[in-house]
């Protein structure tokens, strides 16, 4: 029996309702944590921070023992000798034959891997690259609206400072670790720059179960609607889109956008969300654009496969699975060039991309898909086949499994 521990950011929906929590947006962790939990082979232990209690949490659910540390975020970046003793305890009590980490967003990591003296039985999977997200945080937001809030804890310098301390603490991570898994050139190029001597291993996610089945059709669509699943921090790009939306809809006049995700930061002293605000009434948007708040995967789902595209115009991203989950069903991609996206659809190919943070080239695209059916549905079906190979559950169970064994051989 081998004894594998995830260090995860966030718990499985098995644990999430004992806990208060409804919706989590890493539940792509489930698709593959349902496959390793069925094998007779492998002993799942499941680690994530709780800020509920200061005493640590463990429960057995459906074949995963699940174990909470107290972990009171904060910005992040902040180490916690606290938090690290009870990682380290986890660690002593499960004695796991390999530990995977996934993400090195958060202080955590760093602490975990630093509790572990022989290196060489840890594994972590890059999710993002929080230290390169820094660099473009601000990206197309003019200086004036950056220092609006100078001086309060959550204006934009403030955001973007916490995004670069949390990359100090990724980079020695990097450092300090053997294997590191990745899904794209770009995190790989990412990764090979902190740490040349590090094996790099290549494994795609597998998707949430519900985007496996199911097929856009171009017949069964809201006609120039366009779907985004999340738009409340400035990464996300969606102050870029919405200067590339008033162009569109000198085309299209019944263009409607449907967003998803946290809508809060619309309502309250956010400076982000003071922007967007200003932005739509200065393009006459509000009629233009449904919040729909935070959404099931199911309701994903439907919404992705009744939109005409979906829209990703992030100023950087990795391996995006809103993306991938919008491939799988076949919803055409229109998407900035950044990052790992190029490694998930090719342009012109499985989706249409632009280059830079160009809101007229994003608006170019947009009109284009909505231009050509055939266009269109052509892209609907390349992305489809490009997904079905990326998010092979089988074949990606497989490597994730032969990654396991290379790293206990050493």
């Amino acid at each position: 029996m081998k004894r594998i521990m995830w260090l995860c950011n966030t718990p499985l929906q098995d644990i999430r309702k004992e806990l208060g929590i409804k919706i989590c947006s890493e539940s792509w962790l489930q698709g593959i944590s349902d496959h390793l939990r069925k094998r007779e082979d492998i002993e799942l232990h499941y680690v994530f921070p709780i800020g509920r209690t200061q005493k640590l949490f463990k429960r057995e659910i459906n074949g995963i023992s699940f174990w909470g540390f107290f972990s009171n975020v904060g910005r992040g970046y902040e180490c916690s000798e606290k938090r690290k003793k009870q990682i380290e305890k986890i660690v002593q009590e499960i004695n796991p034959d390999i530990i995977h980490v996934f993400g090195t967003e958060f202080a955590h990591t760093l602490e975990c891997i630093q509790i572990v003296s022989d290196k060489t039985k840890i594994v972590v999977s890059i999710q993002g690259m929080i230290s390169e997200l820094a660099g473009v945080y601000t990206k197309s937001i003019p200086i004036l609206e950056q220092v609006l809030g100078l001086g309060k804890a959550d204006n934009l310098w403030a955001e973007k400072y916490y995004f670069y301390r949390r990359g100090i603490n990724e980079k020695r991570a990097l450092k300090e670790v053997n294997n590191i898994i990745g899904r794209t050139m770009w995190d790989k190029r990412c990764v090979k720059k902190r740490n040349p001597n590090c094996r790099y291993f290549y494994c795609s996610e597998t998707l949430r179960e519900p985007f496996y089945n199911g097929r856009w059709d171009i017949c069964n669509i809201k006609r120039h609607s366009i779907y985004i699943s999340q738009a409340d921090y400035p990464i996300k790009g969606f102050h870029i889109f919405l200067k590339a939306l008033y162009e569109v809809l000198k085309s299209f006049p019944n263009t409607h956008v449907y967003v998803a995700g946290r809508k809060a930061f619309l309502e309250t002293d956010d400076v982000y969300g003071q922007y967007i605000n200003k932005l739509i009434i200065k393009y006459g948007l509000k009629n233009k654009i449904t919040f729909l708040g935070m959404l099931s995967e199911e309701r994903v789902k439907e919404e992705l496969l009744q939109a005409h595209i979906t829209v990703m115009p992030s100023l950087l991203e990795n391996s995006p699975n809103s993306i991938g989950e919008a491939m799988m069903l076949g919803t055409p991609v229109v998407a900035a060039e950044v990052g790992g996206i190029p490694s998930l659809a090719r342009n012109q190919r499985e989706a249409l991309l632009y280059s830079g943070h160009s809101a007229s080239g994003l608006a170019g695209c947009i009109k284009r898909m909505f231009d050509s059916d055939t266009l269109a549905v052509s892209m609907s079906e390349n992305g489809r086949k490009r997904a079905e190979k990326l998010y092979d559950r089988k074949a990606n169970l497989e490597k994730l499994l032969n990654i396991y064994e290379a790293v206990e051989m050493n």
